[in-house]
């Protein structure tokens, strides 16, 4: 049965990051008109650059520990959009632009994951510490990325895992989050422009069916008076009306024997 949950898991995470990644670009190629923006389009490697760092950005907009908070952001990106355009149709200078940017991207969001590392996080964990059951979730992931004809890259190989007892009954959850993931076959195989398929497994069916969250930056609030409370960012479009500087915050609580979800706009990454 365990096999049989570990390929029906894969086979989903294969459907979903497959579309994440294809909607991942940061540029609309049908509206492409400038000289940077139509090379990207024209240049399957660049266009795959331009996926990567799109992914990336919609976590690193949202993490709260960056001094000088979204300003600074804003004014780094507006920076990268400048020398994008400034290298033209220049296709040596865009990769080059462009792999500067998701270096300082990675790098900001490895100093936010060593940040949060604390009592609610397993940063260097070991299989045999999770039930059966997350093992095989957490086995699914390798076994999508091998549906990708790739590799997952050593060091990179396992999701972040953060754990709590959301459900009430006294067990641990995990919330595994594939952000820090990497494989082979596609830099954006495991988050998209819309954030990463964050999976949510509870103890109360036996962690079977974990719940998908699609977003960014997840993190958990205990002492609340609704018990613990997952929160996580994700793509405005739940929030409805939010304001310019606003973003979408779906916060999951355990409540009348179920998870339940509200959305709400909040500024982030302060």
């Amino acid at each position: 049965m365990l096999h049989i949950f570990s390929r029906t898991i894969a086979v989903s995470l294969l459907a979903i990051f497959t579309t994440a990644a294809a909607q991942a670009a940061s540029i609309d190629c049908a509206d492409a008109s400038t000289a940077d923006e139509t090379a990207v389009c024209n240049s399957s490697a660049l266009s795959q650059l331009d996926a990567e760092m799109a992914s990336l950005w919609f976590t690193y907009e949202k993490i709260p520990f960056l001094m000088g908070g979204s300003a600074a952001r804003a004014d780094e990106a507006r920076a990268f959009l400048e020398k994008r355009s400034e290298c033209g149709s220049d296709e040596e200078c865009l990769r080059s632009a462009y792999e500067a940017r998701i270096d300082t991207l990675k790098q900001g969001i490895e100093n936010w994951i060593k940040s949060t590392a604390g009592t609610n996080s397993l940063p260097q964990w070991s299989s045999d510490a999770l039930p059966a059951a997350v093992q095989e979730i957490t086995a699914s992931y390798n076994e999508m990325c091998v549906g990708l004809a790739g590799t997952m890259k050593p060091g990179a190989d396992r999701p972040l895992v953060m754990t709590a007892d959301l459900d009430g009954d006294a067990v641990q959850d995990f919330v595994l989050n594939p952000q820090n993931l990497q494989c082979s076959a596609a830099a954006t195989a495991f988050c998209g422009n819309g954030g990463c398929q964050i999976l949510l497994a509870l103890s109360h069916n036996d962690y079977a069916d974990p719940v998908e969250i699609l977003g960014g930056a997840p993190s958990l609030r205990q002492g609340s008076e609704q018990g613990t409370v997952l929160d996580v960012w994700v793509d405005k479009v739940n929030c409805g009306d939010t304001g310019p500087t606003e973003e979408c915050l779906a916060s999951y609580v355990w409540q009348d024997g179920k998870l339940s979800v509200t959305h709400m706009g909040r500024t982030s990454g302060n």
